[in-house]
């Protein structure tokens, strides 16, 4: 049995007096992939921002391994979140690449200035990683040069230079043209099929379908219904569940 990755409890976030996530519960194992659906304002990407920190919880634990990121109700030792937040990579709608930067200089950017690696160990695994997801040949292009494709996958081959335990994903097609979006999908199914840990939010149900251990659906704040893809996809238990899917299916 794979050991537990991301642990979470009862969390909670409320932006002001508007309560976004409602307490959640959720174990995240080692190799898992998870993939979370539902519609938009349900709380996916903030329950995403909250598992590696970039939103911090109103109460709660978020866990990776067996490290939390906060004791509640103490305060945040800035220097703590900052080291475990590495081990969770995390990929956006926006490609977020330095625009002055070439897609080497991108990947090697974090590894310098947060891992404090020596420029040549940098270069080295940042060209790792660019070949990884097919880029090595783009190196020395800057963004501006890149297809929105082409820079969503540096974006991914900067969170993997960091060699994190945990890949997030939100929504990572949804910027781009519909004819680029198999191949961010085919790095991703890649990444899968190599047993990292993943939880992706994602509109992309036919690849949900075929990419994930299991299927969470949110709405309103919690997890409503949560199974196999095969199951949730084919015969959801919960009318918001099925509605939404009905919904999708016909866009």
């Amino acid at each position: 049995m794979s050991k537990t990755m991301v642990t979470i409890k009862d969390l909670h976030k409320s932006f002001g007096e508007n309560e976004i996530l409602k307490g959640i519960d959720l174990t995240i194992r080692q190799g898992e992939k998870v993939v979370i659906i539902g519609p938009s304002g349900s709380g996916k990407s903030t329950f995403l921002r909250c598992i590696n920190y970039l939103e911090q919880p109103t109460s709660g634990t978020v866990m990776i391994e067996a490290k939390a990121f906060a004791e509640p109700g103490k305060k945040i030792n800035e220097k703590h979140v900052a080291t475990l937040r590495q081990e969770v990579g995390m990929v956006f709608q926006s490609f977020n690449l330095y625009p002055n930067k070439t897609a080497l200089q991108n990947v090697m950017a974090a590894l310098i200035t947060i891992r404090k690696l020596p420029k040549d160990k940098a270069r080295a695994i940042a060209v790792k990683y660019l070949q990884k997801v097919g880029l090595e040949s783009r190196k020395d292009h800057y963004p501006s040069q890149l297809s929105g494709g082409q820079q969503q996958r540096v974006a991914i081959a900067r969170a993997l230079a960091m060699e994190p335990k945990v890949m997030l994903f939100d929504e990572a097609t949804s910027a781009l043209d519909p004819q680029l979006v198999g191949e961010v999908l085919q790095v991703i199914r890649e990444l899968a099929e190599e047993g990292m840990t993943m939880v992706l939010v994602t509109h992309e149900m036919k690849f949900a379908r075929e990419v994930a251990d299991r299927v969470i659906f949110m709405d309103g704040g919690v997890i409503v219904e949560q199974g196999k893809p095969e199951d949730v996809f084919s015969a959801p238990q919960h009318p918001r569940t099925k509605e939404f899917l009905q919904q999708v299916s016909h866009m």
